[in-house]
């Protein structure tokens, strides 16, 4: 005998079944799928006067159904239809898993509004928050972004940047390809955010820029950090205690980073990382035991076979101490003598050894086609600018720069330029001597280098024979030298240090940063700079010294420039000033 009842599944409590005695749960569970279409396997059947928790396949109703109530109720508990897995692009997505952009992105397209506008967008990667999103903070004057960034308010520093650019815009000079100076409109350097803690013991040692905005800093105590929109986006470590120097590696054909390519490398503590540009470390390029770099560069080299070659070349410095009690105490026979003797050779042996890797210059050369399956395949050239066979002593190399695909090694001696053979070999070009200690060098547009020197030195040194004697009216200053002519073209002396960094800007102008006891930065006029490198029959080296001091930020270890996103003229400059970078507008 049956017995009606009534199915109650969600909001619908008028589905109507029938039971019998002894029926098993499955068959019920298949009559409540042919109404609901729940598949049996997601079923949960509840009804406490028939059977205790939820029905299962197997159990059966042992219940009298006469002694049911008509119309008694079970409720089902169920989803209807099959899964259907999707894509995440296609999931839905919650406002706690978004970012501050793309919740901003959301509310934009849900008001109906364009992302573009009729009015120019300055967007400043490291700096400005995204377009529209926060940039009316409501705030007047300089705060708390968060725990790690201060800065002034995101509408102010679009105002002034807007300023800027709405002020340049005058013709472009040809022979520089940047803008000339038709207004009095210049880098104000004005403080405009301040990252990292300030309390910090680490000190920022080097920045940089990757193609896609984001700012790159290395501290002292081995941490990478990545700056995007106002806030520190990620933290790594470099192998390693200290990073000494970051740079990045030129984009060659395809993104920045792609096929596991690297995008930049730190450097520091006797090894140098490799870096995708989402920060995940791919590769360590050992130093020589006992070394560490003391200048890294980058280039390419461009073939018609084989396209842009991507390189990184370093030279190093001795970082091994020697015991100066080693020796202390005389030897009281015969077999101490000797076993002293053999210490102090091999001792001596350690030293000129790594005199020699000090004057040698390594080059690794990128090569894609065996970098595959996360491998990051380089062919290693030693490049040795000195011959170590000289009577005079031969000088250790301290810099390295790329200048138009040439590699340019500096040390006391003079520089020394070598370009690529076509089996990607390394021979040396052209050679120049001032016999001076070089502090930093920096490649300047055309075939021109500016580099600073202090301290003339008074020893005899080994050069090359063909190296072409420069003319070195000061002891210290910045250099802007032709190393197409061979010549000197001008002197910047605005500094009473050394000076220590030096930064070429996009409109033409340059920055040069002095020592402890100058702990100024130095701004000079483009015009100034563009009449000294026009060649004319004037050979006289001119001594520049008229140059405008940057308010802010004092002494500092490295400045860079932070591009428009949009690839408009105005720019912002990031300086590492102790343990915080400070951003110039």
């Amino acid at each position: 005998m049956s017995k009606p009842i009534i199915l109650k599944w969600g909001k619908q409590s008028s589905l109507s079944l029938t039971i019998h005695r002894g029926m098993p749960g499955l068959d019920l569970k298949h009559q409540i799928y042919a109404l609901t279409n729940v598949p049996p396997t997601r079923q949960k059947i509840l009804c406490p006067k028939l059977w205790k928790g939820a029905l299962k396949d197997t159990d059966v109703i042992a219940t009298d159904v006469d002694s049911i109530p008509n119309n008694t109720k079970i409720t089902l508990i169920g989803t209807a239809d099959e899964l259907i897995e999707k894509s995440m692009e296609e999931r839905p997505r919650f406002v706690e898993d978004m970012t501050d952009e793309e919740i901003w992105k959301l509310k934009q397209n849900s008001r109906g509004v364009s992302d573009d506008t009729d009015g120019p967008i300055i967007d400043i990667i490291a700096l400005q928050k995204e377009h529209g999103m926060e940039r009316d903070d409501g705030k007047m004057e300089m705060y708390e972004y968060n725990r790690l960034v201060t800065g002034l308010p995101q509408n102010q520093i679009e105002d002034m940047l807007l300023q800027r650019m709405q002020k340049e815009g005058g013709e472009k000079d040809p022979s520089t390809n940047s803008v000339r100076d038709t207004n009095t409109t210049e880098l104000k350097g004005e403080l405009a955010m301040t990252m990292g803690l300030q309390l910090r013991r680490a000190y920022v040692n080097s920045i940089a820029v990757l193609d896609n905005g984001t700012l790159i800093s290395g501290l002292d105590d081995g941490h990478v950090q990545f700056w995007r929109r106002g806030e520190m986006v990620k933290d790594a470590r470099h192998t390693g205690g200290c990073v000494d120097e970051v740079v990045i590696f030129p984009s060659s054909g395809g993104s920045a980073g792609s096929g596991g390519r690297p995008t930049f490398a730190t450097a520091g503590d006797g090894s140098i990382c490799l870096w995708t540009q989402e920060g995940n470390h791919i590769a360590s390029l050992p130093c020589f035991p006992g070394t560490t770099l003391a200048s890294m560069t980058v280039g390419s080299i461009t073939s018609e076979e084989e396209g842009d070659r991507v390189y990184l070349a370093a030279c190093f410095r001795i970082t091994r101490q020697t015991d100066p009690n080693q020796f202390r105490l005389p030897p009281q026979n015969e077999s101490e003598r000797r076993r002293r003797e053999a210490a102090e050779m091999q001792e001596q042996m350690i030293q000129n050894q790594l005199l020699d890797v000090t004057r040698q210059v390594k080059v690794w050369m990128y090569d894609a086609s065996e970098s595959n399956n996360g491998r990051v395949a380089f062919r290693e050239e030693l490049v040795v600018p000195n011959a170590t066979n000289a009577v005079e002593r031969t000088p250790s190399t301290t810099k390295v720069a790329n200048l138009a695909g040439d590699l340019v090694c500096g040390d006391e001696a003079g520089l020394q330029i070598f370009d690529a053979t076509r089996d990607r070999r390394f021979q040396r070009k052209m050679a120049f001597q001032y016999l001076c200690d070089i502090d930093c060098m920096e490649p300047l547009h055309g075939n021109y280098l500016a580099v600073s020197v202090s301290r003339k030195s008074t020893e005899e040194i080994s050069v090359p024979s063909s190296a072409v004697r420069l003319q070195m009216p000061t002891s210290r200053g910045v250099y802007i030298v032709d190393m197409s002519g061979a010549t000197v073209r001008a002197v910047l002396d605005g500094h009473r240090d050394r000076v220590t960094c030096i930064r070429p800007l996009p409109d033409g102008r340059l920055l040069t940063a002095g020592g402890k006891f100058d702990a100024t930065v130095q701004l000079w006029n483009s015009e100034t700079l563009t009449k000294v490198t026009k060649r004319d029959e004037d050979d006289e080296i001119k001594i520049l010294s008229e140059s405008k001091q940057m308010k802010k930020p004092g002494y500092v270890f490295d400045l860079i420039v932070l591009p428009d996103n949009n690839g408009r003229a105005v720019f912002a400059i990031a300086a590492a000033r102790y343990n915080t970078i400070n951003i110039l507008i």
